[in-house]
């Protein structure tokens, strides 16, 4: 029998922020797995996907949070401004050529 996994500290904070809105938080969480789902596919390919595209990628998934959220709840959740920019791949650490 399959058990459930305890929430991680996002789905914990965002619970919190958002408890007294249960379908923001679903359209939030929804999210959150096609983010998760889009991570896990592999591109096919020798190489690694570039940095620029995962940064790129990863932003557009956060400009979506932020605009479902508005800013405050944005900042509540996530812990920094809708408007910060986020490189998860730092460029000048990886090979894009």
């Amino acid at each position: 029998m399959p058990t459930q996994t305890e929430p991680d500290d996002f789905e914990t904070r965002a619970r919190r922020v958002l408890a007294d809105e249960p379908e923001l938080l679903a359209r939030l969480l929804s999210l959150r797995g096609e983010v998760q789902s889009l991570a896990a596919h592999r591109i096919p390919s020798l190489a690694p996907p570039p940095a620029g595209m995962l940064n790129s990628r990863n932003q557009h998934l956060l400009d979506e949070a932020a605009r479902l959220l508005g800013k405050e709840k944005f900042e509540k959740v996530f812990g920094f401004p809708a408007e910060e920019r986020i490189n998860l791949v730092d460029p000048s650490l990886v090979n894009d050529k």
